[in-house]
């Protein structure tokens, strides 16, 4: 049965409510003011459109006059709203509860599980980020990377890192790398009888990265998913822009009062404020039965689940990774010292991108000049759609299998 400890008052989202439902209703009120606009007068607007808005004054002459476009602009718009509306109605009223994959706990730490998949092949270590659920790895069946790894002869060990406990409540990154990843990763070492491969997926990436480079002997082989790691790419963080504002409300949260989760998805909303409305228009003309439609409402769940995040943790990421970028100049400090890629001494996979729209592929990539041992990979898919997307086992999983295989050869000559 799925994890009540996820199901922060019942809410399916999309989360905040209030903010995508005005998102998504003033897309298409607004319509019918620029339509009034265009009426008035051709002036005002860009001027790369110039062209565009007198062909179209041409054209809504022909058509009938300004009062006919005005009259279908507003219906259009109308039934947009009611469209969007609908979608997400029947997205709440969806009967699709997910079904893990089997799976045993082997090791609590704190509110932090580790979770055995079973198996006889080598034990691999997986990685969420901290802040949606870990289940991105075991989304559901077919869409299950830690499925295919077991299907393909390895042992997987999956993090969940939950609500965080009267401990994590003061944790900052380091203490969730040393405190927590270290000791799985040293039960997966004892299990293994030796050093094992490591994936970690977005922040869990970036995480992964500072554990192997303060364990070298335990880690064979890392695999980094969409890591973030060059906060000054050129081509900018989607959340950048608006990490002052996070930063300043993160300041003025209660003392000791973790970052609530409709914050975190403000965040990751500014990336398209847009997307509500699109994606939720789509889902209403699925046919609700379809696997399609199940798996809209499973990635849709989990996008909108999450836990707190501990306030020096997030104001780290905040400030330290996306205002400072620490990791990128090399000061991102991890157990009292700086983090240095070239202490990274196993293989290293990096997976990113060029249509991820929350961590650029160059600010993963960043790594590769530095670290002594790695090759990057281009999924085809985006952030998200990479991990578990219908090409994800052809973009993602096959490859990294290859890989992990030629590494596992290369370590037993």
């Amino acid at each position: 049965m799925p994890d009540k400890r996820f199901d922060l008052a019942n809410i399916k989202g999309p989360r905040p409510m209030a903010l995508h439902l005005s998102n998504a209703l003033s897309i298409w009120r607004e319509a019918p003011m620029g339509a009034r606009r265009m009426m008035e007068t051709l002036d005002g607007w860009h001027p790369s459109l110039s062209g565009d808005i007198s062909a179209l004054h041409s054209c809504v002459q022909a058509l009938g006059g300004w009062d006919k476009f005005l009259n279908a602009v507003e219906k259009k718009a109308s039934a947009r709203s009611d469209a969007v509306l609908s979608g997400i109605s029947d997205y709440l009223a969806h009967s699709y509860t997910r079904a893990e994959s089997a799976q045993e706990m082997c090791m609590k730490v704190g509110s932090c599980e580790l979770y055995d998949f079973g198996g006889d092949g080598q034990p691999i270590l997986l990685v969420p980020s901290l802040v949606n659920p870990h289940y991105v790895l075991d989304l559901k069946p077919g869409r299950s990377i830690a499925a295919y790894l077991k299907s393909k002869g390895f042992r997987p060990f999956v993090v969940k890192w939950f609500d965080p406990g009267a401990e994590e409540l003061g944790f900052g990154l380091s203490d969730y790398i040393m405190k927590r990843l270290m000791p799985f990763l040293d039960h997966i070492v004892t299990v293994g009888g030796g050093p094992a491969p490591v994936l970690g997926y977005c922040m869990g990436g970036t995480l992964c990265t500072a554990l192997a480079a303060r364990a070298p002997d335990k880690v064979s082989a890392l695999a980094l998913v969409a890591a973030p790691w060059d906060f000054a790419s050129e081509i900018p963080h989607a959340g950048r822009r608006y990490a002052h504002v996070m930063a300043d409300i993160l300041d003025r949260l209660p003392d000791g009062m973790p970052v609530p989760v409709d914050m975190l998805q403000v965040f990751f909303t500014s990336v398209d404020p847009t997307l509500t409305d699109r994606k939720f228009r789509k889902f209403l003309g699925l046919d609700k039965a379809s696997e399609a439609a199940e798996f809209f409402v499973a990635l849709e769940t989990w996008a909108n689940t999450g836990a707190p995040l501990p306030r020096q943790a997030a104001t780290e990421v905040i400030r330290g990774w996306y205002m400072d970028n620490a990791p990128g100049r090399g000061v991102w400090e991890i157990d009292g010292a700086p983090v240095k890629l070239t202490d990274v001494t196993c293989p290293v996979w990096i997976a990113a991108p060029p249509e991820d729209r929350l961590v650029p592929q160059e600010s993963a990539y960043a790594m590769l000049e530095q670290l002594p041992d790695a090759i990057c990979h281009d999924p085809k898919a985006g952030h998200v759609g990479m991990m578990v997307g219908s090409k994800a086992e052809a973009g993602l999983w096959s490859p990294l299998v290859t890989w992990l295989r030629a590494k596992e050869v290369a370590n037993a000559a």
